[in-house]
């Protein structure tokens, strides 16, 4: 049982970082930040972007990784191995 839930887990994992080629490095940064929970104004203040900036990188990364939402987003950045705890 533990097996098969550690092959399907590494089979997502594989998936998501599939997914993730299409971003250029600075999409893969701003997908990180939303994975980590950052707002667009915290995200912004990190990277010294203002907020239509980080709004259409955001936007842009939702769209290439055919997702709905900023949550869908962290799902896939979190199973990618993309989230750091010193993002935080």
């Amino acid at each position: 049982m533990i097996a098969a839930l550690n092959a399907d887990r590494l089979g997502r994992a594989a998936s998501a970082r599939e997914r993730l080629q299409a971003l250029s490095g600075r999409e893969r940064e701003i997908l990180a930040l939303v994975g980590a929970g950052l707002s667009n104004a915290e995200i912004g203040r990190r990277l010294f972007l203002v907020g239509g900036t980080v709004k259409a990188y955001v936007s842009a990364v939702l769209t290439q990784l055919g997702v709905r939402n900023r949550v869908q987003a962290a799902v896939l950045a979190f199973q990618a191995g993309l989230v750091d705890d010193d993002l935080t």
